[in-house]
C-alpha cells in the first residue's frame, strides 16, 4: 500500500488543512467582458496564505505592496473557476482588490497541488 502523504492528493490535502487552520479568506477574481462593457467578477471562494515579501525579494518595480499569495486547487476546482489563473486576475482579501502579476503553479505528476501568486496594488 502506498503512503498517499506522498502523492499529489496528499499533498492538497495538507496544503487545505493548513489553509484552514492558518489562512484567510479571500476571493480569486477575473473581471469578464458583459453586455455594453460591463465589467463582470466571476468570484471563487478561497482560503489564502498572504505573505510578505522578503527584503531580497524587493527589485526593481516591486515593492513593500506586493505579497506572496499561496492558494489550494481544491476550491477552485469545486467552483468550476476557469484555470489557469493569470495575469490580472484579482485577489480580494479584507475588502482590498490586488492583481495577480505573476502565477506560478506547483506541479507534482502533471497536477497542480498549489498556485504561489505574486500580487501587488
Amino acid at each position: 500500500m502506498s503512503d498517499l502523504s506522498d502523492t499529489p492528493a496528499g499533498m492538497i490535502s495538507r496544503l487545505d488543512a493548513s489553509l484552514a487552520r492558518h489562512g484567510t479568506d479571500a476571493k480569486l477574481r477575473r473581471l469578464t467582458l458583459g453586455p455594453n462593457s460591463l465589467q463582470i467578477p466571476f468570484d471563487c471562494d478561497v482560503k489564502a496564505s498572504v505573505l510578505p515579501l522578503k527584503a531580497d525579494e524587493l527589485v526593481g518595480s516591486i515593492d513593500q505592496a506586493w505579497s506572496r499569495v499561496i492558494i489550494s486547487p481544491t476550491l477552485i476546482s469545486a467552483a468550476q473557476w476557469p484555470l489557469p489563473i493569470k495575469k490580472g486576475d484579482k485577489i480580494v482579501q479584507n475588502g482590498k482588490v490586488r492583481n495577480v502579476e505573476f502565477v506560478k503553479p506547483i506541479m507534482i505528476q502533471n497536477i497542480a497541488v498549489r498556485f504561489e501568486l505574486l500580487v501587488g496594488g
